[in-house]
């Protein structure tokens, strides 16, 4: 089959697949036949980055690293999962903050820029965080 034109004159061959407008925030599907799966981000990267961080910090106790890297453990094990619990995520990021607010801040920085739902989930919590914070919540 040879290409077609439509009304706009976009051009497109056989098996293509032609995208309008914005694809911000969408999902991207890759298929094979009748096998069709979503593509996940490897979250496991950006969270390296943070324990490196943490690690180098020189202001923070061994013993509190210690409990910060386990509520980072269970940040990422949460991001993790396919429907993340904002809720759950909520108190994890509220706990870093109280125990090392610049750790939170380079988690906060680091997890925002990656694509996908992760990215969304984040800035919900953020948005959450700004507003208890303004409100005097702890």
């Amino acid at each position: 089959m040879t290409a077609k034109n439509d009304k706009n004159g976009l051009r497109a061959g056989d098996n293509s697949i032609v995208i309008g407008g914005s694809v911000q925030g969408s999902n991207i599907v890759v298929g094979n036949n009748n096998k069709v799966s979503n593509q996940s981000i490897n979250i496991a990267p950006l969270f390296d980055e943070i324990y490196k961080k943490l690690d180098a910090k020189q202001d923070i106790k061994s013993e509190d690293k210690n409990d910060v890297r386990a509520e980072l453990q269970e940040i990422q094990t949460a991001l993790e999962e396919p429907t993340p619990d904002e809720t759950f995520l909520a108190r994890r990021f509220r706990n870093l903050k109280r125990m090392a607010p610049e750790i939170a801040e380079i988690a906060f920085e680091t997890l925002k820029n990656p694509v996908g739902g992760v990215t969304e989930v984040v800035k919900r919590i953020l948005k959450k965080a700004a507003e208890e914070t303004a409100a005097g919540v702890k």
